[in-house]
């Protein structure tokens, strides 16, 4: 069964709602220049409150932050060299560009328990709607030998076809599933699920 991710959540209700729809994972983003920022240690409180069973994700750009201790069961940064404090769970996010190679990239990684396969955008992490190269995702799949999350412009309408196409550990979603960036919309989240869960 495919796993799945709700990303960049900044509201409570929304976090709720996806863990009551069966999400595996949420996930908040820890990158000021993200539109889903959360923001400072008073958000924090809402997450802490969260049902114990569904895994934290404090999401980052660039990881040269601190992970707020107790609150967060897993980090997630993109390609990283030196993560600047111990954490037992790391997700590492690979920024999917058309030259590389899958055979290369499944070597980039720093002490991760799984990977994370996005669209390249210069200067964003993340939440891009862009979807990357589904072919090149299952070829790193085959070859991994860690679980791979697929990221990456999903939507309701496309996530059936990306899990049978590549055949991800899990999957993640942010703006596909949005109103307006960092607002999700419950029916798109409903339907989201929904799909994977056909799949």
């Amino acid at each position: 069964m495919t796993r799945i991710k709700i990303c960049g959540l900044t509201r409570p209700q929304d976090a709720s709602l996806a863990i009551d729809l069966g999400a595996d994972a949420v996930g908040f983003v820890h990158e000021p220049t993200s539109p889903r920022y959360i923001g400072g240690e008073g958000e924090l409180k809402w997450i802490e409150r969260l049902p114990p069973f569904a895994i934290k994700v404090a999401v980052f750009g660039r990881v040269d932050r601190t992970v707020p201790l107790g609150v967060f069961d897993l980090v997630q940064g993109v390609e990283w060299d030196v993560y600047p404090v111990p954490f037992p769970k790391r997700i590492h996010a690979l920024r999917l560009r058309k030259e590389q190679r899958p055979g290369d990239l499944v070597n980039q990684t720093v002490n991760a328990s799984a990977l994370l396969l996005d669209a390249y955008r210069d200067g964003q992490y993340g939440g891009t709607g862009h979807t990357v190269d589904w072919d090149m995702a299952a070829e790193i799949v085959q070859r991994s030998e860690r679980p791979v999350i697929l990221a990456g412009g999903l939507t309701p309408e496309n996530v059936g076809d990306a899990v049978r196409r590549v055949r991800p550990y899990a999957v993640d979603v942010s703006s596909g599933i949005e109103s307006s960036p960092g607002m999700k919309d419950p029916v798109k989240l409903r339907d989201f699920i929904q799909a994977v869960r056909s799949a």
